[in-house]
């Protein structure tokens, strides 16, 4: 119990509202093509997005996708999610497209949890995009890697049948996570649903050990007064990455 209360404690300031911060250096954000670059077009969203728009875009998650929200489910700093980020740099790519964004969620969510809140999205409006953060409650719960297996193959199937194409993001980089959890069986979960067509995985683990290793940006060797500064650093370049992952499946999708 202690060990899972402290891989929790990890993820709630993994996960903190931080102050935004004006200005950037274009290469903070850099990543290597291998990380966005996407295997697999996404047709349903090039089909949107050749139409003009509008392109709604639904991202589902738990505390580092919603962010921190008060018990009216509003925000409660000014500060931008990954999700956010990513948004803003798509619209910037295609000024001509209008992009929305529905944000569902909330921390410690797992899978399970999400599923009908993307059931009810999808009931409500179509979605040409949808972003499924996830995994890492799980991971820190020990909970069935093969539950969660059925429940995101159930999931996807959802937005498919619904024509959208389905992004999965899997648990940020923690090497106390790793040490202390059984990772790789819900890494393994999400490469297999990957498989399936119009899915495919951002491998937002594997991004972020690269700009660890390169000492970009490394949460768990940050010094405290430093951390709010290197978390919307991280937020901001996990969106544009994310978006330069999603630019290159409506390419593919467009050739």
């Amino acid at each position: 119990m202690r060990r899972v209360l402290a891989v929790l404690f990890l993820a709630s300031i993994l996960a903190a509202p931080v102050p935004s911060r004006a200005g950037s250096e274009v290469d903070e954000c850099s990543a290597p093509d291998e990380f966005v670059t996407a295997d697999e077009s996404f047709d349903d969203l090039g089909a949107a997005i050749a139409k003009g728009g509008p392109v709604a875009i639904l991202a589902v998650g738990s505390a580092t996708t919603v962010g921190s929200v008060n018990r009216s489910g509003q925000p409660t700093s000014a500060t931008e999610t990954f999700p956010d980020a990513m948004l803003h740099a798509l619209q910037k790519a295609l000024p001509d497209v209008k992009f929305t964004l529905n944000v569902q969620g909330e921390r410690g969510m797992t899978a399970e949890a999400m599923l009908p809140l993307i059931r009810s999205a999808l009931q409500q409006q179509h979605y040409a995009l949808v972003i499924w953060q996830t995994g890492t409650v799980e991971a820190v719960r020990g909970l069935r890697p093969d539950g969660m297996q059925d429940v995101l193959h159930d999931g996807v199937q959802l937005v498919r049948d619904a024509g959208g194409d389905v992004v999965l993001i899997d648990p940020q980089f923690s090497r106390f996570l790793r040490a202390n959890t059984d990772l790789d069986a819900y890494e393994g979960v999400m490469q297999e649903v990957a498989t399936m067509p119009g899915v495919v995985l951002f491998r937002r683990f594997d991004l972020m050990h690269a700009w660890a290793s390169d000492g970009r940006v490394d949460l768990e060797y940050t010094p405290a007064a430093e951390r709010a500064k290197a978390l919307d650093l991280l937020n901001r370049c996990l969106g544009q990455s994310l978006a330069r992952f999603i630019l290159s499946g409506v390419d593919t999708a467009r050739r």
